[in-house]
């Protein structure tokens, strides 16, 4: 017979022990520690408070202890079906995209006045930083900063969940004690470094994100294909061509675990987590909250199955509830971060109107069909006239493609994110970053795994590692790759 549960108090307990335990370390190792209005400057405080709770729950229930429950949770991780389908994927695909990028800075360069910002001579060092991880590097060191008078652009167009999970990551790896008294570094070394951290700490969120994201990815598959096709559908996401953004300080590694996790558990009706999932995925990125669409329309469907199989009427009233109440997180998260924005400006919605300083304005209909139809008139003189236009058009045009035949066979609820995550962005600037945002389509990569032989599946992997390794070039030399 299978152990009865641990009482919820025991869990908690035992949380509370590991989190403490490593403020403990990370005190004893590097110094004090400042998160927010938390500051900790003594470690014998924190193990104090390690040996009260610990203490406590190992008096009142003895076995398993805490140390064993966290190294079995690890082992059984480790040895789960996901993971090992995960972890080579992960391993092998994201270095080589910086490794790609180091090679095109080493060999290629940077075109005329590039790179515009650095915070290092050293060009392994001053990789990460590129493009938009800029604008994160300073939500997490200055906070959001607004000025009624400026008409440029201003970091309040992006969304607080990832520079502050940046920003604790480098604050727990000692990000804080470069600055300690007395500072062995000259000034403007010592805010290098600090920026480092932070660019470092950066890159860990997403490469740790990323590898979660898809082992929820896994395991939502799995509920669809095969484990063959499953793993398939992970190696075809990885290999993307805009999948360069997942080996980037950039925040779509943090939406893809958030959105994927949160389809998952709501799916298995598993709701706190599923509401912490979705109001991570608000408070991410602008389209974070478009995900309460997709999760309605889950709990829709769980709702007339329940209705069709005679459950009573209270229960249906109560699902109804509680999963509408969840689907609508995203909102909540995007709401939250807009009454941020409301303290900040004045106008709640602040942070929409920044967008169009980078070119976020509505694109008419015709705007959209004129450059298809001159790609398919032109053909290769347009590719080669407006390259990064023409990638990011058939990044439009495969997602659009299969919309329908998502929808089809696997579900309303894919096909609908599919829509809600491609149509605004072609809407609000045309193509303009289309590519990256068809990265996150993750009901793509499960359909082509689906349909396609495992020859094809292999080509098609081949044809996106070669698109992605140009992308890489383009995004670390600074060509512009909207």
């Amino acid at each position: 017979m299978p152990p009865p549960p641990l009482p919820p108090w025991v869990r908690v307990a035992d949380f509370a022990t590991v989190i403490l335990s490593v403020l403990t370390v990370r005190v004893a190792v590097f110094g004090p520690l400042r998160l927010g209005g938390l500051s900790i400057g003594d470690p014998w405080r924190t193990l104090f408070l390690v040996a009260v709770v610990c203490g406590l729950r190992h008096y009142l229930v003895r076995t398993p202890a805490v140390h064993q429950r966290v190294w079995n949770g690890l082992v059984h991780s480790s040895q789960t079906e996901a993971v090992r389908a995960v972890w080579p994927i992960v391993v092998v695909t994201r270095p080589a995209v910086l490794l790609v990028g180091y090679l095109a800075v080493s060999s290629i360069g940077f075109p005329e006045g590039a790179p515009p910002i650095r915070v290092s001579d050293n060009e392994a060092l001053n990789l990460l930083l590129r493009w938009d991880t800029g604008w994160y590097l300073n939500v997490a060191i200055e906070g959001y900063q607004w000025s009624a008078a400026t008409e440029g652009q201003q970091n309040i167009a992006f969304f607080p969940a990832y520079p502050l999970i940046a920003e604790g990551v480098a604050n727990l790896l000692g990000a804080q004690s470069v600055f300690g008294v007395p500072l062995d570094l000259p000034p403007r070394l010592a805010l290098e470094r600090f920026q480092q951290f932070f660019l470092g700490s950066g890159l860990l969120v997403s490469w740790l994100a990323f590898a979660w994201g898809m082992v929820w990815l896994y395991r939502l598959a799995r509920e669809h294909v095969d484990d063959r096709s499953a793993g398939a559908a992970l190696l075809l996401m990885a290999a993307y061509p805009f999948a360069i953004f997942f080996s980037a300080a950039y925040t779509e590694s943090l939406l893809l675990l958030a959105v994927v996790a949160a389809f998952y558990q709501f799916r298995h009706e598993a709701w706190i987590s599923a509401a912490a999932w979705g109001l991570l995925a608000g408070l991410t990125r602008p389209n974070g909250c478009l995900l309460a669409g997709p999760l309605a329309v889950i709990g829709l469907r769980q709702w007339l199955a329940q209705r069709a199989s005679g459950v009573a009427r209270e229960q249906l009233v109560r699902h109804a509830v509680v999963a509408w109440t969840v689907a609508a997180m995203p909102l909540v998260g995007m709401l939250i971060y807009s009454g941020f924005t409301y303290s900040l400006t004045g106008d709640p919605f602040a942070w929409l109107e920044a967008h169009t300083i980078w070119g976020r304005s509505y694109a008419e209909f015709p705007s959209l069909i004129v450059p298809l139809g001159t790609q398919a008139g032109w053909g290769g003189e347009y590719a080669s006239t407006q390259p990064i236009a023409a990638l990011n058009a058939m990044a439009a045009v495969l997602a659009c493609t299969l919309m329908w035949p998502v929808t089809r066979r696997l579900g309303p609820e894919y096909g609908l994110f599919m829509l809600l995550y491609v149509g605004p962005p072609l809407l609000f600037g045309g193509f303009l970053s289309v590519g990256r945002a068809t990265s996150l389509l993750f009901p793509m990569f499960l359909y082509l795994a689906l349909v396609l032989a495992d020859r094809r599946r292999q080509t098609l992997v081949s044809g996106f590692a070669c698109l992605q390794g140009l992308a890489a070039v383009l995004f670390f030399t600074w060509h512009r790759l909207l």
